[in-house]
């Protein structure tokens, strides 16, 4: 038997079996499924769970928190749920629901956070390098020169990861859409090849097939194209390969679809995106602008409550999309990790105020979210089941998240969730890693400090104060 057997069949029958599931995807922590029939899920039953940290709706996705052993639990789950790992079972046997306008943002949601999720580890991971690049460098450490080899190294790995985003979007959403993988990174190729970026940078007029004028932006580290393309992919390979004869499909049906494809690309769908982008960012910097320093406290007070409730995953997108449009993310990721260290300094005051078994497993949380960097346990255990653990976090943050939105602090890539999570505003200048300490720091203590003041009570949820109440005298 393997190891997470009798866990993983528990969930499928839970979840209304294998046959109730079309798709099934993981982040760091959770346990992303598509339902067909989400009426057929108690999450009631599904929290009950042993093993089970939380479960949730959040747009089309049933989400179910795991722990950071997710990624040992999802190819056993889906090799007995007969799914491929990471892959969506085909959709198009599926009876198609009817329309209905109501459901278009959250299927919208779905299908944003659905191809950049599976992108997440390469942003991690070349964030790693990223981060190490600017704190060796001159511009924070002095250790190193740019020219020295390890240097260049960090560099080119660290610019990779973002600027060959259009190519792990498109493989993010034609999996995500259940389309032609092959096309879908051949055409993303195609907006960062060196022949159409030097088009650009020359501005010399180019014409698809010699009369369809093509704009001329540059592509790279851009998502929205990608998106865009993808989504329009999905319908115009279908129809080729349902209507191209079976003896010529396996050239037919690339080709049509690329001869489609190419000019609604260029000419049409990555305009468009590259459009959009420039306006979110233009919005972005100006609320930024205009309320920075209180957007982010409120971020970092809020923060766990999004995440409890899975309404981050909307809010996330708006940081990814300023991580690679404007290179940096001044508001989302800028409040959510200062976030992270007010949850931190909540965690520690509760373990010094509380005792007997209800001390071992704040100790445990205490371990698990500094240096493991898994939230859930915290919060599912403790944040959201005492006033007193909110009033923390929310005065923690807030006063972390002003300090960090009146020195200006912004994300720079993406890494760590642990007490390294502050390396993640290493990257841009040397003053903004500093001031972010200085955040973090912030919220961390003001949380801490809160918590060991004002305890987190002694009533029917089990948690006490060293003094606890006095009995009174007769």
């Amino acid at each position: 038997m393997a190891k997470y057997t009798e866990f993983c069949e528990q969930i499928l029958e839970k979840v209304g079996g294998k046959d109730n599931i079309s798709n099934a995807l993981h982040c760091m922590t959770r346990l992303r499924l598509n339902l067909k029939d989400r009426s057929k899920i108690d999450i009631g039953e599904v929290k009950g769970i042993k093993g089970v940290l939380g479960a949730q709706f959040s747009g089309e996705q049933f989400q179910i928190i795991i722990g950071q052993h997710v990624s040992e639990v999802y190819p056993e789950f889906c090799a007995m749920a007969g799914l491929g790992a990471a892959q969506a079972v085909d959709e198009n046997l599926d009876e198609k629901e009817p329309f209905d306008i109501k459901k278009v943002p959250a299927k919208l949601l779905d299908y944003v956070s659905g191809s950049i999720a599976p992108t997440l580890p390469i942003m991690m991971g070349a964030g790693f390098f990223k981060m190490f690049y600017a704190i060796l460098g001159p511009d924070l450490l002095k250790v190193l020169p740019n020219e020295s080899a390890l240097m260049q190294t960090l560099y080119i790995v660290g610019n990779a990861g973002f600027y060959f985003m259009p190519i792990f979007v498109a493989w993010g959403a034609a999996k995500k859409l259940n389309t032609s993988i092959p096309i879908a990174m051949l055409l993303s190729c195609l907006l960062i090849d060196p022949n159409i970026l030097n088009l650009v940078e020359a501005g010399e007029p180019f014409n698809v097939y010699g009369f369809i004028p093509m704009q001329l932006n540059n592509y790279t580290q851009s998502v929205l194209p990608s998106l865009l393309m993808v989504f329009a992919l999905s319908y115009v390979f279908r129809f080729f390969d349902q209507y191209i004869p079976r003896s010529i499909k396996i050239i037919g049906v690339p080709f049509a679809t690329m001869f489609i494809m190419l000019p609604l690309t260029f000419c049409v769908l990555a305009p468009i995106g590259n459009w959009m982008g420039m306006g979110l960012s233009t919005f972005f910097s100006a609320v930024y602008d205009i309320a920075g320093p209180l957007a982010i406290a409120l971020i970092a007070a809020f923060w766990p409550f999004l995440v409890a409730t899975g309404m981050h995953i909307a809010v996330i997108q708006i940081a990814l999309l300023n991580l690679t449009t404007l290179g940096y993310d001044p508001i989302v990721l800028a409040g959510s990790n200062i976030a992270n260290y007010a949850l931190m300094g909540m965690a520690v005051a509760y373990f010094l105020r509380t005792k007997g078994e209800e001390k071992q497993m704040a100790g445990a949380n205490v371990i698990t979210l500094i240096v493991g960097g898994i939230s859930e346990p915290t919060l599912f255990g403790v944040l959201l089941r005492n006033k007193r653990a909110m009033i923390c976090q929310i005065v923690g943050g807030f006063i972390g998240g002003l300090v960090g939105g009146i020195l200006k602090v912004a994300v720079y890539t993406m890494g760590a969730a642990n007490f390294l999570t502050v390396l993640q505003y290493a990257g841009g200048p040397g003053t903004n890693f500093v001031y972010a300490c200085i955040a973090c720091a912030a919220a961390f203590v003001a949380a801490a400090a809160v918590g060991i003041v004002i305890g987190f009570g002694d009533g029917g949820d089990g948690l006490k104060n060293f003094k606890g109440k006095k009995a009174k005298k007769a």
